[in-house]
């Protein structure tokens, strides 16, 4: 029987290879239909790149905003976007290779992040005011558009801290101040050009791209007065240190709006919603390497475990904890193999992003991996990444040595804080930068068993103790509410996820993450999994980018890497879809 079967397959295969389609099997090719496609193809506008979003879009959804709607009684109309103000309008940033342009011979700097977007629309918005002098004599009008980020704020309505001067820290901006002088009844319409974005704060300078359109929902404000010298008219407002939403509320509560309040037109947030990115990989945004999305090469960190590249010669998938600790692993040779991160191993394409862990022969040994990095940094947002990470485990229940990071990492870190008792901790370069991570780990000492069946993610910020009155302190562990959180390792803060099996990296999952000002919270697959406030870790309140790797650490496989079997099958992470909103 065995004998005819071993015929059968031969005279099949020759068929097949007349039919030059040979038998050799190939890969196979998954059709993955819960891949998220674009909601939105046809522009309302075309020229400023908008959508509009359906009338019910937000029913249901208790936006943020200052105040209700309002008008000046000289102002008969105001259109912040030149558009009916009832409309829901959305603009999705274009990251076009229309955009992109040299700073050196190896440096690629990507047009700035605003709207309308400076490269594409080449103009700036209007905002459109119908202005009317009901009065009997011949007044000038000083008008000024605001506008200010809703979605990810302090609040500068009623429940406005007095006491606080926090909401400086969110994203608003004004134009130039634009007058009209009317006869008694006569009216006029007066464009009003501005840019949301561009640094309006003027904290960058030097780099306005530093200061990028914040993602969410904006509320616009008009302001209308005849004394052009007031404060919130100056032409080089400092708004560091002046939030006009702010100033108008505090009249508005303090003062019955007589300085400011009713002399405002308003607009709230449900009329413009600024999207960062949506990312379908479909060819809308530049997908050149080293553009937009930077592919990393080396600068990976060292093993601490050994720190000289030297690892068993042994390549293994199907090895058991016995054979590690007493058995042919324990007993085989070191030899040098290649290590780090490789430019060759991250592939960006209509499937997404694609990192390759490398397999290893006989001769041929390495452990290197792929990373990556969206360029374009973000403060506060709601960032969502669809992924199907490269298998962790073996068949036997022993770790493979990969892990996977997802973060968002400071980009520029601060001074170091010596005043703060917790000064010490630090990275190897003596820096403190802000992470937001996701981490997928196989283990971590005290909180799951060393080496089983199963992984486990790791929701962590990584916040090295800069608010030292934190309620949980380096080496304790605390429960908050439903989470139990631990700061093992002193540099963040931790909330281990329950386990996943060998079968949760054959599926694609979505990952989450909702970056407010005064808590993070993450969730996967649509269920929240964790959240971190303020009065458990600092929250991290600068630019941050995101960086996604699949890399072969000593982290989360107990610090024993070296002695961990090379892959026989290389391993793939494939990132299809990203959201930032």
């Amino acid at each position: 029987m065995i004998i005819k079967q071993k015929a059968l397959t031969i005279y099949v295969c020759f068929i097949l290879f007349v039919l030059a389609t040979g038998c050799k099997r190939k890969p196979e090719v998954t059709i993955d239909i819960a891949r998220p496609k674009p909601t939105f193809t046809t522009y309302f506008d075309k020229k400023y790149l908008l959508y509009k979003l359906p009338g019910n879009y937000y029913r249901g959804t208790a936006l943020n905003q200052t105040f209700a709607n309002t008008f000046d009684s000289a102002v008969t109309e105001f259109k912040p976007l030149g558009f009916d103000p009832a409309l829901n309008l959305q603009y999705t940033h274009v990251y076009s290779n229309q955009c992109v342009y040299h700073v050196d011979s190896s440096t690629w700097k990507y047009a700035e992040v605003c709207f309308p977007n400076t490269c594409l629309t080449r103009d700036k918005a209007y905002a459109q005011v119908h202005l009317k002098n009901t009065t009997g004599q011949t007044k000038t009008y000083y008008t000024r558009l605001f506008y200010q980020n809703t979605t990810y704020w302090y609040p500068t309505n009623d429940s406005i801290n007095l006491k606080a001067s926090d909401y400086l820290d969110n994203y608003y901006g004004a134009s130039g101040v634009v007058s009209a002088t009317l006869r008694p009844q006569q009216d006029t319409v007066i464009n009003i050009p501005y840019t949301i974005g561009l640094d309006p704060k003027r904290e960058f300078p030097l780099d306005p791209d530093k200061d990028p359109a914040r993602a969410g929902n904006y509320e616009f404000m008009l302001l209308t007065l005849n004394d052009k010298n007031d404060v919130l008219l100056e032409e080089h407002i400092n708004l560091q240190k002046i939030n006009p939403f702010a100033e108008v509320k505090k009249d508005q509560l303090q003062n019955g709006g007589q300085k400011y309040f009713k002399h405002i037109s308003y607009t709230g947030p449900h009329h413009f919603k600024f999207v960062f990115l949506d990312e379908y990989f479909d060819g809308k945004n530049d997908l050149t390497p080293n553009h937009i999305y930077i592919v990393k090469d080396g600068k990976e960190k060292k093993l601490c475990d050994t720190c000289t590249n030297s690892f068993r010669a042994v390549i293994n998938e199907s090895w058991k904890v016995d054979e590690f600790f007493k058995g042919f692993i324990s007993k085989a040779p070191f030899i040098h193999g290649e290590y780090g991160i490789k430019k060759e191993n991250t592939t960006i394409d209509g499937n997404g992003v694609t990192i390759t862990i490398q397999a290893s022969k006989t001769g041929d040994y390495k452990k290197t991996w792929g990373e990556f990095i969206f360029g374009p940094s973000i403060k506060y947002g709601h960032l969502t990444v669809r992924a199907k990470f490269a298998q962790m485990m073996n068949g036997t229940g022993t770790p493979n040595g990969i892990i996977h990071n997802l973060w968002l990492y400071q980009r520029d870190p601060d001074p170091v804080d010596t005043t703060n008792p917790y000064s010490y901790i630090r990275n190897p370069l003596g820096k403190q930068p802000f992470e937001i991570d996701f981490e997928v780990w196989n283990s971590e000492y005290g909180i799951n068993t060393m080496w089983d069946d199963s992984a486990f993610i790791n929701f962590s910020i990584v916040d090295y103790m800069r608010d030292p009155t934190v309620a949980i302190k380096p080496g304790e562990k605390k429960r908050f509410g439903k989470y139990e959180a631990n700061r093992l390792n002193t540099r963040q803060l931790n909330i281990p996820g329950g386990n996943i099996g060998r079968d949760y990296f054959n599926s694609f999952h979505t990952y989450e993450l909702y970056w407010y000002p005064d808590h993070v919270k993450f969730l996967v697959d649509g269920w929240e999994q964790a959240d971190i406030t303020k009065d458990m870790a600092k929250i991290p309140d600068k630019y941050a980018f995101l960086w996604i790797g699949s890399p072969l650490y000593q982290d989360g496989t107990y610090y024993s890497q070296s002695s961990i079997p090379f892959l026989l099958r290389s391993k793939q992470t494939v990132v299809d879809y990203i959201k930032i909103e």
